[in-house]
């Protein structure tokens, strides 16, 4: 990361102020054609190292069109009816590759394993028959009411729609490769066929299965993990990028690698073990008052000591020593020095602990601040979604609903900053403590990010509601309007700089040649900061 970066600019004014908004007299028409510039790209607002997007998010009918070119592509190149390359795709994990290449190396051991006829298939129905037998039931009914899968074996339709209806009731395995009902013929039940004698709710639910499982078996696509989401997204990796964040229509960003919720900037086996430890440390409160209290020797309570002698003195009554945990009156540790070591080796431990608990909680809770900031700022921006707040200023100040999109724009950056924010605090818990020079400087953006976020948050929530009220003219809504495109591209493009400069390990920073302030001085003058103090009073006087 360049010293002449985003990360580096100042955010605010020469007055301290924030990004002021301009006078009447200055906009420009090259102000407009600024904004309309700063509007092309506003709609991504994805917080990552990369500049290009790696995924597509696709709604239902999305799937079902890739689905169908799939189906229509095996169709046309073998010569075959959807129907039977629907069940190719279905056996070969709805790969085109796989199909073709499995039917033109064997096409009659492809044929037998997915059950599709070697030969042209027999007549499914016969309307010209007058009765024809049942070979479950064995009534005998008119022809127009009996069913083959192709291979000539008979069964009348309130046979097949039961058949059809407890195989979609077993679920996907089932139904998606369902075979004729007589014992050893394997030959597959099509999909025209199943629609048409199954019942009304569960055609639905085998349409549902049919489309899951191209998605599930689909290398490249997953569904979008947020619960009652119904959006898939497709990732393409490069084998470059850094990390596989993806961000779903519903707003849910999450890690195409291991399922979790995105964490950049953390890899996944970091992120995992942070997980697995915060579980772990769930009872972070008894941890801390084993080490950092003894029990009342009479009550068995818990006491901290704070500071003072070893006297303690419970809200029982008891007084003991905190050393040996005896009754005053009969304690001995004054005149026992083995129990004085063994009792200062104990504290050494309960400090070392005491350390520990202290600087993961440090980092937790900065973690956990982030994750409800970004909890309220999500609820907020859906509440503003929800508001019809296009439509509401289009009416109120006469312009295009298009106009307002930078609304929505800013209210997803501030989300997807907030999730960043969150997981950069694992991130500062895991630096080596040798490293002093990368902490303070993943310390000192990590402060600076969050000040930018803090202005644009700000601007979202306190001015734009003014303007949502609608209690101001259309001339300062367009000096807003420019102010809030400008702060989300620059805290856009500090928190993409922010994220690329931890993933890489904050490589900048010269960590070999890095001396702490103090022993610097100490190298130098040949003595410390407090002596150099009293030097120079001395010397005045």
């Amino acid at each position: 990361m360049n010293s002449t970066s985003d990360m580096d600019l100042p955010i605010t004014d020469d007055d301290g102020s924030d990004l002021h908004c301009m006078d009447e007299e200055e906009k420009t028409q090259e102000e407009d054609d600024y904004i309309e510039d700063a509007e092309i790209n506003e709609t991504d607002y994805k917080i990552s190292s990369e500049e290009q997007q790696h995924y597509t998010v696709l709604t239902e009918s999305d799937i079902k069109r890739l689905q169908d070119e799939d189906i229509n592509q095996v169709s046309c190149v073998l010569f075959v009816p959807r129907t039977a390359a629907c069940l190719l795709l279905v056996h070969h994990e709805w790969s085109v590759v796989k199909v073709h290449e499995a039917w033109f190396n064997n096409e009659e051991k492809v044929r037998k394993v997915v059950g599709l006829m070697q030969h042209e298939a027999l007549q499914v129905g016969f309307p010209n028959s007058k009765t024809l037998q049942c070979e479950i039931c064995l009534n005998v009914v008119s022809g127009d009411k009996v069913r083959s899968a192709g291979c000539g074996h008979l069964y009348c339709m309130v046979c097949w729609k039961l058949y059809v209806d407890v195989s979609i009731d077993a679920g996907p395995e089932r139904c998606l490769k369902l075979r004729c009902p007589r014992p050893n013929c394997d030959i597959s039940v099509g999909g025209d066929m199943i629609f048409e004698l199954a019942s009304g709710s569960r055609r639905n639910r085998y349409d549902c299965f049919l489309l899951r499982s191209y998605v599930e078996n689909n290398k490249k696509m997953k569904w979008c993990p947020a619960p009652a989401c119904e959006y898939a997204v497709i990732y393409e990796p490069d084998g470059v990028r850094t990390n596989s964040d993806v961000t779903c229509l519903c707003c849910h960003s999450f890690c195409w690698s291991c399922g979790e919720e995105a964490h950049s900037p953390l890899d996944c086996e970091t992120a995992k073990h942070w997980i697995m430890k915060n579980d772990s440390e769930s009872s972070g409160n008894a941890a801390w008052i084993l080490t950092n209290t003894k029990p009342c020797p009479y009550c068995k309570k818990p006491i901290e000591k704070d500071e003072g002698c070893m006297l303690m003195e419970c809200k029982c009554g008891f007084h003991f020593c905190w050393l040996c945990l005896r009754e005053w009156a009969k304690c001995g540790c004054s005149r026992n020095h083995v129990a004085d070591e063994d009792n200062n080796k104990k504290e050494v431990k309960r400090k070392v602990v005491r350390d520990y608990l202290r600087n993961y909680n440090q980092y937790y809770e900065g973690w956990r601040r982030n994750d409800f900031s970004r909890k309220i700022a999500v609820r907020q921006m859906r509440e503003v979604m929800n508001s019809g707040y296009k439509m509401k200023l289009g009416m109120l100040y006469g312009r295009a609903e298009d106009e307002f999109v930078f609304i929505e724009v800013a209210w997803k950056a501030v989300v997807e900053c907030e999730r960043v924010l969150k997981w950069s605090h694992p991130y500062g818990y895991y630096l080596p403590p040798r490293e002093e020079a990368k902490r303070e400087y993943y310390e000192y953006n990590q402060r600076q990010a969050e000040t930018v976020l803090r202005k644009l948050k700000h601007c979202v929530e306190m001015e734009l509601q003014v303007f949502l009220n609608g209690n101001e003219p259309i001339e300062r809504f367009d000096s807003l309007r420019l102010k809030v495109v400008e702060l989300t591209r620059i805290t856009k493009t500090y928190f993409q700089n922010f994220v690329s400069a931890l993933e890489k390990g904050l490589e900048e920073v010269q960590v070999s040649r890095y001396r702490p302030r103090k022993r610097v001085e100490m190298m130098e003058t040949g003595e410390s900061s407090s002596a150099k103090k009293k030097r120079i009073k001395t010397d005045s006087i």
